[in-house]
């Protein structure tokens, strides 16, 4: 992030401040490139407001190394865009004991996209997440294909070979675009299935690491479409993202309005599928009811044992509750991220309180 956008958000957040350790200590913190920009900005404040004493070095490696960092403890804290499967639950459990998901924030996921010869005031492209799913199936392999044109009476789409990017580590980001596409599309549930590295057809696209590695292989690319996380897209506006057709038939352009009416559901909305149906507090939010819901969204969590010791413990509880107060989730709102609802909120706040700590 650049030096002067940063230090403009710090100071717009206003209020100070947090009580500081009473030892140095540096908390280690690695997972979803989803939040990974606001994780990154809570850091640099609050190692000010801690008066240096507390440092967060967080590590954007993708959901799937989060899970696996965390529970291997090589980080005190992970982070991911889709709750543990029970497999990953098992395995944390033989190592450390039970974990806790916390929410953090909520964002969405948007489209990319390279046509470099529409207009450069030409509006979004628009999408449905049926033609999105024949993308990535390579079923529309053309930009001028009849249906792209009939949602875009307005824009004359190019004769232009289509590029499907995905990304190649295990990754939050397509965990939640791949479950959106399975709502709308029988045969991406049936042909690429709902995970973190999803069975994408071979022969269709190509993979990227990490989220700046697919908007790079989408910005050099001519007809290449991709996804990223919202702030991504709306801080780096040579690659311009999708407008996508909601359940109620509306054309939304992620925002923060839009995401936070996909968000608007009790947190006791617990849905019984797995690997929701695993952990309190997570919710499946892609495809959301609602005239103005964007429909790509998803929950950001840190993923923590509930058993912690030394300083690292106390010092990882207090950096998160302080991200769940009104300065870190002020701070989430001017990075693109809708804030957490306030009943969801005050329970992530309570399941912090359930870390025992042992000497």
């Amino acid at each position: 992030m650049r030096p002067a956008v940063l230090l403009c958000l710090l100071l717009a957040a206003g209020c100070r401040p947090a009580t500081p350790a009473v030892e140095p200590v540096t908390l280690h913190g690695a997972g979803s490139t989803f939040v990974e920009p606001v994780v990154r900005v809570w850091a640099v404040y609050y190692r000010e407001e801690t008066g240096e004493r507390v440092e967060v070095n967080y590590q954007g490696k993708g959901s799937g190394a989060g899970i696996s960092e965390m529970t291997r403890r090589l980080a005190d804290f992970g982070c991911t865009d889709h709750p543990m499967n029970a497999r990953q639950v098992a395995e944390a459990r033989d190592t450390g004991g039970d974990v806790l998901h916390v929410p953090l924030v909520i964002g969405a996921i948007v489209p990319i996209y390279n046509l470099p010869d529409l207009p450069a005031d030409a509006p979004p492209v628009e999408f449905t997440g049926e033609v999105l799913a024949d993308l990535y199936l390579g079923a529309i392999t053309n930009w001028s294909d009849p249906r792209l044109q009939a949602l875009n009476p307005g824009l004359t789409l190019p004769d232009l070979a289509v590029q499907p990017v995905t990304r190649a580590d295990p990754s939050g980001t397509s965990f939640v675009f791949v479950d959106y596409l399975s709502k709308v599309s029988p045969e991406i549930l049936a042909a690429v299935g709902v995970s973190n590295l999803p069975n994408w057809p071979k022969g269709v696209g190509i993979a990227q690491s990490r989220t700046d590695g697919v908007a790079g292989y989408v910005s050099r690319t001519p007809g290449a479409v991709g996804y990223v996380e919202l702030t991504f897209a709306a801080e780096n506006p040579e690659v311009p993202f999708g407008r996508v057709r909601n359940r109620a038939g509306n054309s939304v352009l992620a925002s923060a309005a839009g995401i936070a009416a996909a968000a608007a559901c009790p947190p006791d909305a617990r849905p019984a599928e797995e690997p929701y149906s695993l952990h309190a507090l997570t919710r499946n939010l892609t495809d959301a009811p609602g005239p103005d819901a964007y429909p790509i969204v998803g929950t950001s969590y840190a993923v923590l044992y509930r058993s912690q010791s030394g300083l690292n413990g106390p010092a990882t509880r207090d950096f998160l509750r302080w991200a769940l107060g009104p300065t870190g989730q002020k701070l989430a709102g001017k990075r693109h991220y809708a804030p957490l609802p306030e009943p969801l909120r005050v329970a992530a706040l309570a399941q912090l309180d359930r870390i025992e700590f042992t000497p």
